[in-house]
């Protein structure tokens, strides 16, 4: 009797050993040992007798997988049929275990934090409103009312901006994507980089759509250094083009002085240290031996790509053009502000200082240049010729049109582009 169990105890370990080379650990990382099979009864114990001659090696051989059955509407399916218990698949597979499929186990997303910020955000917005109102309803009462068709204006600007940013897409990337798509890709990429500092929302999710759409990720990441090649390229065409400008207009000296205050307040020392820590790690990570082999895959298909836009001469004149048109139309919907509170300020002088302002405002760390960009404008239209309060109304006017108003159909195009699968 005792051989007999012990007999019964060994093939048994046999099994669980067997199962737990196969099926070595959980969903979560824990090794699972529970010796329950299928077609097993769990509550009686297994009738004692002697165990079956072992005659399969201990290296058991991984099933191959199944061809593709034919179903009734004529689409073959590589899925397997489902087990049921006591079903014959069960007495051939004995040491198939309850877990070997993963199981959907995980925290449920709650919805009361973002509500909850939500709540914080906007009551801070309101006790700031009703802090400030006086001061800004007294600053403010001299700037006349704006003319809502040059609003309209800037709107349809903004609107032609992102439509020359999917162009781009589509030049830079070669893909055959519908316009409407990928002007939806800019306008959610648009609402991710309003959270997300230096870009990096807008390039995750340019990155998510263009490997969605059947690109590695180093060619897509060569698609989007081309795009941002293009438009350090266009915008240091636009300077030279309003270079003369500069002279005696004082719009430079206006845009730089808030950031030469700056490093004035806070001392030559700290800054030129800040800079020597800022190029020792800039430096130290380049010169790192693993950044360097994971980066190296990503130059290469970049100097491919670029190497494939210099022998696409169409191709190469799309992107930089509608990089070109971008500037374009972010200079006409500031014009339409300026224009839309009745200054009178030249168009040359309005994308001189857009394009040195958002240079300037560029070095900012900022998402999207907020609490940057908006001083150097205000600053430099004011050196332009106009009032500083209208001005600092215009400014404000253009960046409520240009840069918030789009994170609303940025979230909706942003819902919409993971419901159809292209992010």
């Amino acid at each position: 009797m005792l051989q007999l169990l012990f007999s019964q105890l060994a093939y048994r370990d046999l099994r669980l050993h067997r199962h737990d080379r196969d099926h070595r650990s959980g969903p979560t990382g824990v090794v699972i040992e529970i010796p329950v099979l299928l077609g097993t009864d769990s509550v009686t114990a297994p009738p004692l007798g002697p165990p079956p001659h072992q005659t399969e090696p201990l290296t058991r051989q991984r099933p191959r997988p199944r061809p593709a059955r034919p179903t009734h509407d004529g689409v073959s399916s590589h899925e397997p049929a489902a087990i049921s218990a006591g079903s014959p698949t069960d007495a051939t597979d004995p040491d198939r275990h309850v877990f070997d499929q993963p199981l959907a186990v995980g925290p449920a997303r709650s919805r009361r934090r973002p509500v909850v910020c939500g709540i914080v955000v906007t009551a801070l917005l309101v006790v700031l409103a009703v802090r400030f109102r006086g001061d800004a309803a007294s600053r403010l009462s001299g700037v006349p009312a704006p003319r809502w068709h040059w609003l309209a204006a800037c709107a349809c600007c903004t609107a032609l901006f992102y439509v020359a940013n999917g162009l781009s897409m589509r030049a830079a990337s070669g893909l055959r994507v519908e316009l409407r798509t990928v002007t939806g890709v800019q306008v959610a990429a648009a609402a991710t980089n309003r959270i997300v500092p230096a870009g990096l929302g807008a390039i995750a999710v340019h990155l998510r759509f263009l490997e969605k759409r059947g690109m590695t990720r180093p060619a897509a990441l060569a698609a989007i250094a081309s795009i941002k090649a293009a438009g350090a390229v266009s915008h240091l065409v636009g300077i030279v083009i309003v270079a003369g400008t500069f002279s005696g207009s004082g719009i430079g000296e206006a845009v730089v002085s808030p950031v030469r205050s700056t490093l004035t307040g806070i001392g030559t020392g700290p800054v030129l240290a800040g800079c020597v820590v800022v190029c020792a790690l800039v430096t130290g990570t380049v010169a790192h031996p693993r950044v360097r082999a994971m980066a190296r895959p990503a130059v290469r298909a970049f100097r491919t790509h670029m190497s494939v836009l210099a022998h696409s001469p169409g191709r190469t004149t799309v992107l930089l053009l509608s990089q070109a048109g971008t500037r374009l139309f972010q200079i006409l919907a500031l014009a339409c502000t300026v224009w839309a509170f009745g200054a009178s300020i030249s168009m040359m002088s309005v994308a001189t200082v857009y394009l040195v302002g958002s240079m300037v405002a560029g070095a900012a760390p900022t998402a999207g240049g907020v609490g940057a960009l908006e001083p150097a404008l205000a600053f430099g239209l004011a050196a332009a010729g106009g009032d500083d309060a209208t001005m600092l109304a215009v400014v404000l006017v253009y960046r409520v049109i240009s840069f918030w108003l789009p994170v609303l159909p940025g979230v909706v195009a942003l819902a919409g582009l993971r419901r159809s699968g292209n992010l």
